[in-house]
């Protein structure tokens, strides 16, 4: 390795450690938040909520310039790993070593290196060794401690962000919707319908009115989460296997969740999400026989305005794809012979529009829209802690994974709901 190399990869591994002690300072940030969180609900005249607000001023100031730090350094070992990348791939290789790295496609070969350094982390390793002391401790028949600074275990930042991640793994809509995060509740201004840009001379003035339709949509952050039991059945198993049953069953129940809320939330009354359905005018709600003649001018219902652009989806559950549309396919010629046009069953589509399923659809019914066109507003990510109390009878310890979230359609006209009339058509 060249001193270059050398110098770079001794700068990064300093990094690493100072970054290393500041995620370690996130645990201590996060037990403050959380009994913030509770000094906020407790407290009850003026004097109480003063001194709570000071004291969340003061977490502000402190944690602000942390995160700012945090963030920089993340981005700086980022770089820093880029350009010694770089430098190594010129460098002169072993022949043999060199086939070998080009016989592994180099995504595999990026997916593989990100997952061992992930399992190789400390803070991970170190996590999942604290979590099988204490399930060790529940099979004795004890009652765990709380964990540091007397609070109950923190699961860190490194397996949190790889739940968040995973939650694309479990969703349909999830990727295919527009996403904002964002602290707090907040007002969006957003821009649904942008006018044309103005031709002008070379030295013209642009005009500085604008008749844009600019929309302000307030958003909430609504709870969602899910409680997961391990139980001693996994004291054995290694840190791959506990943290693949952990993070996939928290990241799969939120996934699902989002996908019925961006489909059929109820909105702010019910503490959740606005869904599509329920937000479509009237006109854009149709009932149609499962026919191309029929289905082919709902599309045309679906209005973006100006842009006219996104790509249109049909969103359907399941049955009703198998059911009633790719039969569609199959058809009988004049002749009265059967003419087979098998559906492409491996990628679902709708004359070339993407089919995506969604159970949480009615049967019957199909759903066209420009996804974009939904705004799903992330509050915090996803927040995940544990109780070795809760569940202490049955031997489990309870793992809560917590998001909050906010979404809904801000342009309603861009989707289009068709009932399926499937009834039989009189002979006659």
């Amino acid at each position: 390795m060249a001193l270059k190399q050398i110098l770079l990869q001794r700068k990064i591994n300093d990094s690493k450690k100072i970054l290393e002690t500041l995620r370690e300072k996130d645990l201590e940030f996060k037990k403050r938040e959380a009994d913030l969180e509770t000094a906020i609900g407790e407290a009850v005249n003026d004097e109480e909520k003063n001194a709570v607000e000071d004291e969340v001023n003061k977490f502000q100031a402190e944690k602000e310039p942390h995160d700012e730090q945090k963030s920089k350094l993340e981005a700086d070992i980022a770089s820093m790993e880029t350009e010694l990348e770089e430098l190594n791939s010129k460098q002169p290789k072993n022949k043999e070593v060199e086939g070998a790295e080009r016989s592994m496609p180099k995504a595999k070969q990026s997916r593989d290196t990100h997952r061992n350094e992930y399992y190789e982390r400390s803070d991970v390793k170190n996590f999942y060794s604290e979590l099988r002391e204490r399930l060790q401790m529940r099979a004795n028949g004890q009652v765990l401690p709380d964990g540091p600074s007397g609070a109950e275990l923190i699961i860190p930042d490194i397996i949190v962000n790889r739940i968040r991640e995973r939650i694309g793994d479990f969703t349909t809509l999830y990727p295919l919707v527009d996403k904002v995060v964002a602290k707090g509740r907040v007002k969006l201004i957003l821009d649904v319908d942008t006018s044309e840009a103005t031709w002008l001379e070379m030295r013209g003035a642009l005009p500085e009115d604008d008749d844009s339709n600019l929309t302000a949509v307030e958003f909430d952050g609504f709870k969602i989460g899910r409680i997961v039991y391990i139980d001693n059945s996994l004291l054995e198993d290694s840190v791959i296997n506990l943290d693949d049953y952990l993070t996939k069953r928290i990241a799969r129940s939120i996934a699902k969740g989002l996908d019925k809320a961006i489909v059929v939330g109820e909105g702010s009354t019910s503490k959740q999400p606005e869904g599509i359905l329920p937000a479509i005018p009237t006109v854009n709600k149709v009932t149609k026989k499962p026919k191309y003649e029929e289905l082919i001018p709902v599309i045309g219902l679906i209005d973006t305005g100006e842009d006219a652009t996104g790509e249109i989806v049909a969103v359907m559950h399941r049955q009703t794809y198998y059911n009633r549309i790719a039969t569609l396919t199959l058809h009988t010629n004049s002749a009265g012979v059967d003419v087979v046009q098998l559906p492409n069953l491996s990628a679902p589509n709708f004359l070339g529009l993407k089919v995506v399923f969604n159970n949480y659809l009615p049967k019957d019914k199909v759903l066209f829209g420009v996804m974009e066109k939904y705004t799903l507003v992330e509050r915090e990510s996803v927040r995940v802690d544990m109780s070795g109390h809760y569940k202490f009878r049955e031997d489990q310890t309870a793992i809560r994974g917590l998001g909050r979230y906010d979404g809904k359609p801000v342009m309603p006209k861009a989707f289009v709901e068709v009932t399926l009339d499937v009834s039989e058509t009189p002979a006659g």
